[in-house]
């Protein structure tokens, strides 16, 4: 059995990556893991003369063989961070790539699916954008999804993290918008959080690997 993980975080390593990458390790079956953000390609061209009659993409750039892979694979798991309310760029030119798969036989349909998202909110992208713009239309058989809810905003890298006051700032936000919390608040490492360390994210990320073993 081959499985294919698409990352769309631009994080080399972070939890999203980290996240797949256990999933697939957890699987025990054969795997590929495809890091969008390192890989130079386009968003769909619309050009359905070259793909309606192949269900492949015509675009010849560095994503094509892995449009390839994600055809033949038995098993796909799919990741991203929540970037301004919804998935990143990456993921959404990816997505509309697999356009080519929507053809007249619908070429994915019934592949099961993995779903797993990082973001400041609970459930923002792993239960809603992905299903609703991926599942709707490729008619996957979504054998599970998790949303890690992370505590590592932007907003704690960017140097402005402990005075912005902007309505939608993460660090601000995850504060409640507490005045006297966000001058005492100190970003030190320690304050990163990592999948790993979270018990409940690590027996989820458990329980969808077995998902993929028992497939």
């Amino acid at each position: 059995m081959a499985i294919v993980g698409i990352s769309g975080s631009p994080i080399n390593g972070g939890n999203t990556d980290r996240m797949i990458q256990a999933i697939l390790d957890k699987s025990g079956k054969q795997n590929t893991f495809v890091d969008l953000s390192k890989l130079k390609f386009f968003p769909c061209r619309g050009c359905a003369h070259l793909c309606a009659t192949t269900a492949m993409c015509g675009q010849k750039d560095e994503l094509l063989p892995y449009l390839k892979k994600i055809r033949d694979a038995d098993a796909l798991v799919i990741g991203s961070p929540r970037h301004h309310g919804n998935m990143t760029a990456w993921m959404i030119s990816f997505f509309s790539r697999m356009w080519c798969f929507l053809h007249e036989s619908n070429t994915l349909k019934g592949k099961p699916v993995i779903f797993v998202s990082v973001g400041i909110r609970e459930n923002e992208v792993g239960r809603e954008t992905f299903r609703a713009s991926m599942v709707k239309e490729h008619e996957f058989n979504v054998l599970g999804d998790y949303h890690y809810m992370t505590f590592n905003p932007p907003c704690m890298k960017c140097g402005k993290g402990d005075t912005c006051r902007h309505p939608r700032g993460g660090l601000w936000n995850l504060l409640d918008k507490d005045e006297q919390a966000i001058r005492n608040f100190e970003i030190t490492p320690d304050k990163f959080t990592a999948w790993e360390d979270d018990e409940e994210a690590v027996r989820e990320v458990e329980k969808l690997g077995s998902l993929l073993r028992e497939f």
